[in-house]
């Protein structure tokens, strides 16, 4: 009889702690300490949650988009290569980022006002997963950015994990939200102009 109560009085206090925090944060990976070579390779592009519509807006026009992190020459730099169809066309895009000692976040060179940090995928039980979150202060004319981006190793991953996407970022206040269409064939990065 004991146990039963304990047990009840476990659940209990499970439901109340969750009702106290409903959401659960992400695991912020350590760029400066993480082992960065797990994360090389290719990648494809699900989703984009954002605060704002102007979060995600770049995203809207796009079909698919593919991607490729590696190693730059340079010690502590990354290049992400990504291919993106945007209706007939194949566009492509560069971006290098340092990783610099003591920070938790990539610097995205060029724009030294943008903070870029890595989440776990296991925030989703998804180690194929991947989230990438982009934050910009506001700026004289420009509105504040606040995205979370999720990539995986796969085009296309079970739906409730991209429902359980939506679901947690917007617990965390993250309510505009895309999926890429992902009806026409991936553009390869050689081919993108």
């Amino acid at each position: 009889m004991m146990n039963k109560i304990w047990t009840f009085l476990l659940y209990v206090s499970g439901l109340l702690l969750d009702s106290l925090w409903p959401c659960s944060p992400p695991e912020i990976l350590s760029t400066s300490s993480v082992n960065t070579k797990q994360y090389m390779g290719t990648w494809y592009f699900i989703a984009a949650v954002g605060v704002r519509d102007s979060d995600v807006a770049m995203y809207q026009p796009m079909d698919s988009t593919v991607a490729v992190l590696q190693e730059a020459v340079d010690a502590n730099t990354l290049l992400l290569m990504g291919a993106f169809r945007v209706g007939d066309h194949c566009l492509k895009k560069n971006w290098t980022y340092h990783i610099s000692e003591g920070r938790n976040d990539l610097e995205l060179e060029g724009r030294p006002e943008r903070r870029s940090w890595v989440w776990s995928g296991q925030w989703l039980n998804c180690s194929n997963c991947i989230f990438f979150q982009e934050l910009e202060s506001a700026v004289e004319g420009k509105a504040p950015l606040n995205r979370v981006l999720l990539y995986a190793r796969n085009s296309s991953i079970r739906t409730d994990l991209v429902s359980e996407f939506q679901t947690k970022t917007s617990c965390l206040g993250m309510k505009k939200f895309l999926t890429l269409p992902q009806e026409r064939e991936y553009c390869q990065l050689r081919e993108a102009a």
